[in-house]
């Protein structure tokens, strides 16, 4: 192995990534070092790439990848070995002690970072994937089946655990057969109506952007949704009330920064309903009191998803043949990502091919 690679990094917040050479990370006696062979851009790349979650720089970017394990260290559990196909989740390397930690562990025996006090964050605050090798913490590193490819792994690792881990705190309250809707059908929404109706849920798929609605239009005919709405129509609620026989939605999964669109949607439940909001938009939400009080409605918070929980999801994935809208680049092309990103014809996901 060479004891250089490839890299892309930020040296100024608001600047172009830069394309470098770094040396390989030195695996330690806990970690796993990998071999990326595929990396995602998502909306909170942007966010990252604008200085919202200050770092020392310069700093790698990227925190959905894909790859292959390289070399795996010293102290490692057995069940990884050279040659795995993985995907890593970017947080990692709990403390153990913190609040955060003792309080998870007291649910659970198996370790989950995403509560630490002291975790680290690839591709937030420390190095990510838009390198061909990153280190990766063992206990929220999961096994990509074979029959999932590194472009379609890639993004799952942020993306489809942000949707899969909304939609499963759905939970107790909404059952199979209940309808959901998806409002915000980009990246993350777009897989989430995919979960959605996998998991046996009528699916309503909801967006204002003529995009949004295409891409929902345009997912494989088992996993479509069973109404597409625009929400900027004039009788949108009405549909939703057609569609629900009168009672509203069961449950709602907001995939958008959007304030009047979150208060939107949470009108929309039905009595005892369930709403989880997944954006984080720099003011604050404004919720309507009386409907959540007098209809008993609940919001519930959703940050990703365990590893556990993210490795029931790729078997559903493997099952249903879900996919993400790509398009893929290649690594040369990093410094154009933003630029992309932010075009009007955007859909679906961003994906760096790191290695071929």
């Amino acid at each position: 192995m060479s004891m250089k690679m490839q890299a892309a990094q930020i040296v100024q917040y608001n600047e172009p990534y830069h394309l470098c050479e770094r040396p390989v990370p030195k695996c330690g006696e806990n970690d796993l070092l990998v071999q990326v062979h595929a990396a995602g851009f998502c909306h909170s790349d942007l966010q990252v790439f604008h200085g919202q979650f200050p770092a020392e720089l310069p700093m790698i970017p990227s925190h959905e990848p894909a790859g292959i394990i390289a070399q795996v260290g010293s102290k490692v559990q057995a069940r990884w070995k050279v040659g795995d196909r993985v995907g890593v989740l970017n947080f990692k390397n709990a403390c153990g002690y913190c609040v955060g930690c003792q309080q998870h562990a007291r649910r659970s025996r198996q370790p989950d970072p995403r509560f630490c006090q002291k975790r680290e964050m690839a591709g937030f605050r420390h190095d990510g994937a838009f390198a061909q090798y990153m280190l990766a913490d063992p206990n929220t590193t999961v096994r990509l089946p074979d029959v999932i490819s590194f472009e379609q792994g890639a993004p799952l690792m942020c993306a489809g655990a942000t949707a899969w881990g909304a939609l499963r705190k759905l939970n107790p309250e909404v059952k199979s057969g209940d309808t959901v809707a998806i409002v915000g059908i980009g990246g993350v929404g777009h897989l989430g109506v995919q979960f959605a109706k996998a998991l046996g849920y009528k699916t309503v798929a909801i967006d204002n952007r003529t995009e949004g609605r295409q891409l929902a239009q345009d997912l494989p005919t088992h996993l479509q949704p069973d109404v597409i709405i625009d929400s900027a129509s004039s009788d949108a609620d009405e549909k939703i009330l057609e569609h629900t026989g009168g009672e509203g939605l069961a449950g709602i999964v907001v995939c958008t920064d959007s304030i009047l669109a979150n208060a939107w949607s949470l009108q929309q439940l039905g009595n005892r309903g369930v709403m989880i909001p997944l954006g984080l938009p720099a003011d604050k939400w404004q919720f309507d009191p009386e409907a959540m009080v007098f209809r008993e409605l609940t919001i519930k918070g959703s940050y990703v998803a365990s590893a556990d929980e993210v490795e029931d999801m790729l078997r559903l994935v493997a099952e249903h043949g879900i996919a993400s809208h790509l398009t893929v680049l290649d690594f040369d092309q990093i410094p154009s990502l933003v630029e992309r990103y932010l075009h009007a014809s955007m859909k679906g996901r961003l994906v760096i091919r790191v290695a071929h």
